[in-house]
């Protein structure tokens, strides 16, 4: 009797084994949270005008930089699996990972001084953004491979195994600037006003992976956030078009640490 019970323990731990070996075989789609920080240089153009007896002009050029802090949460998941494999027919993807993510990023302060009549116009921006962003990873031994081939290099080993942790990532993404405040002033002139505005990105880097759980990853990304248009104000004679725009291109230097915190098979299957 406690032989059976011995050897039916046994075969339930054996099933329950196998089970959660299968489970974890077929795991293909991942979540993962991410945090970075960074360097966010932005350039600014200023052009406007304030009152109507004189008319002050605000017109100019200046670049600041501020520290950048971002955090994410996506999902990971094989080019190949992103739709049911019925639907591809004959088309065979590659089974690159490509992350879709929910990005929120801010810390940015950026201080600019312009002209406004002669005089100093000084404007303080912050900003931060909500970023729905696509994300491709291509392995680098998939980008070497064809010139190993064309130049007839060998499988040189030493190379793949050097190159294998490495991907390059590239994509973009849109949202709004959930919040940027605004507060330009000069001796008579101020513009203040806080902004929901279109924003997009689009950038490029590099992964390394740690382990399988853990990734570094190095990039640049460009950061549109459009053309703030705010009014301006002073103890003048108001004028028909007492406002001033604000072209920002922003350029943003980033480190980020990627964690898998979930996995779990592919719906399609």
């Amino acid at each position: 009797m406690r032989g059976g019970i011995r050897f039916g323990s046994g075969i339930a731990a054996l099933v329950f084994a196998l089970l959660f070996a299968a489970s974890q075989s077929a795991a293909e789609w991942k979540v993962y949270v991410q945090g970075g920080l960074g360097i966010s240089g932005a350039d600014v153009e200023t052009s406007g005008r304030a009152g109507s007896a004189p008319v002050t002009r605000l017109n100019g050029m200046d670049t600041d930089s501020s520290p950048l802090l971002d955090g994410a949460v996506g999902l990971e998941v094989p080019m190949d699996e992103l739709v049911p494999r019925e639907l591809l027919l004959k088309v065979r993807l590659p089974d690159w990972p490509v992350r879709l993510e929910l990005e929120a990023a801010g810390l940015r302060e950026w201080e600019f001084s312009t002209v406004a009549g002669g005089e100093d116009f000084f404007t303080e921006i912050n900003a931060t953004t909500v970023l729905i962003n696509s994300w491709v990873d291509v392995p680098l031994l998939a980008i070497y491979q064809p010139f190993q081939y064309l130049f007839g290099l060998g499988r040189q080993p030493n190379v793949r195994r050097w190159m294998e942790p490495l991907s390059l990532y590239i994509g973009s993404g849109i949202g709004l600037t959930a919040q940027m405040d605004i507060d330009g002033t000069s001796n008579v002139v101020s513009a203040q006003d806080d902004i929901v505005d279109f924003a997009w990105n689009v950038g490029a880097g590099f992964n390394y992976e740690f382990t399988e759980r853990m990734r570094l990853s190095v990039g640049y990304r460009y950061v549109g956030l459009g053309e703030p248009e705010i009014d301006t104000r002073g103890p003048f004679a108001p004028g028909a078009s007492d406002k001033v725009d604000y072209t920002l291109d922003v350029h943003e230097l980033r480190v980020a640490v990627r964690i898998r915190v979930f996995e779990f098979p592919s719906p399609w299957r």
